[in-house]
């Protein structure tokens, strides 16, 4: 077999896991692993995308396939070498499936007990309630079971880079440590910023605002600034969704003081709390034309107030 046929028909999941590498979180079609070509890490920054069947590391900035993730794993730049090993006695490789673990966050007595898809009508009327639809809560969340106080509760859920799940449902918000920002690599050359995992569902229910060759952060908490330096830092234009408030100003504010390129696009939703209060009032494509004319005729600046220094 030559190198295009073993990345055509392998799948890199299935080879790690016969290496003895179990992914440490699964989000979506996304394996997030602690890297294995690498120094040990602590948090899980490499990612397998198994749609597309690719691999990313995000501490060295490289990614590939089959073949060019076994030629650094068995250090070996071999093409042939490589592939033999990689075919060698494995004739047949099988994705596997990680397993769910029950989870405790002592600092906020949650106990997750199960992770899965939405199968329950509560959850998707919620969504529905902030404008969002289940077709897009699928691709980007899951459900969540969990104890709190001996008693069983459900809610959405959104895993961030350290494998933490950020759980949001009516009246409730909270946090299954570790806390940390989330990441989309789309390979793109842009960067959107988003203060929630909310305020980015909500930009896929608004294909006005939506922005093309992007990759996703999320912060998770204003308080996450500190851990974006290696996303905000890198080439190409970061467009800033953050809230029309105190912290998402301050935030705005140290980002384009201390990075380049960024452009603050909250004057599309000015008068708005925020991303997913602008969905929840103008949910329809027609009524959400006058923000975009304002973005055209002002252009993208954040508000006065958010131009302070520190």
């Amino acid at each position: 077999m030559n190198a295009r046929q073993i990345n055509q028909s392998y799948e890199i999941v299935a080879f790690l896991a016969h290496r003895g590498f179990r992914p440490a979180s699964v989000k979506g079609d996304n394996y997030w692993y602690i890297s294995m070509i690498r120094e040990p890490e602590s948090r899980a920054s490499f990612k397998v995308d198994t749609r597309k069947n690719l691999w990313y590391d995000h501490a060295l900035g490289v990614g590939g396939n089959l073949v060019d993730l076994a030629c650094r794993l068995f250090q070996n730049s071999d093409v042939k070498e490589v592939i033999r090993l990689i075919t060698d006695g494995l004739s047949s490789f099988q994705p596997q499936k990680t397993e769910v673990r029950v989870r405790l966050d002592v600092s906020s007595g949650l106990r997750i007990t199960s992770e899965g898809i939405f199968e329950h009508d509560y959850l998707l009327r919620y969504l529905s309630s902030r404008g969002i639809s289940g077709e897009v809560a699928r691709r980007y969340c899951f459900q969540v079971n969990y104890e709190n106080g001996g008693r069983q509760y459900k809610a959405v859920g959104f895993r961030n880079r350290a494998g933490g799940v950020e759980i949001r449902s009516v009246n409730f918000k909270s946090c299954i440590a570790p806390k940390d920002v989330s990441y989309i690599d789309n390979y793109g050359n842009k960067l959107l910023v988003f203060e929630g995992f909310m305020d980015f569902l909500s930009y896929w229910m608004l294909p006005v605002f939506q922005i093309s060759n992007a990759n996703f952060l999320i912060l998770n908490s204003t308080s996450q600034l500190k851990r974006t330096h290696e996303f905000l830092a890198a080439p190409g234009s970061k467009y800033l969704f953050l809230d029309n408030d105190t912290a998402g100003f301050e935030t705005a504010a140290y980002i384009k003081h201390n990075y380049p390129n960024v452009i603050d696009m909250a004057v599309m939703y000015a008068g708005c709390k925020d991303l997913n209060d602008f969905l929840t009032q103008n949910q329809h494509l027609n009524d959400q034309r006058p923000a975009v004319a304002l973005v055209r005729e002002k252009g993208p600046e954040a508000p006065e107030n958010a131009l302070r220094t520190f």
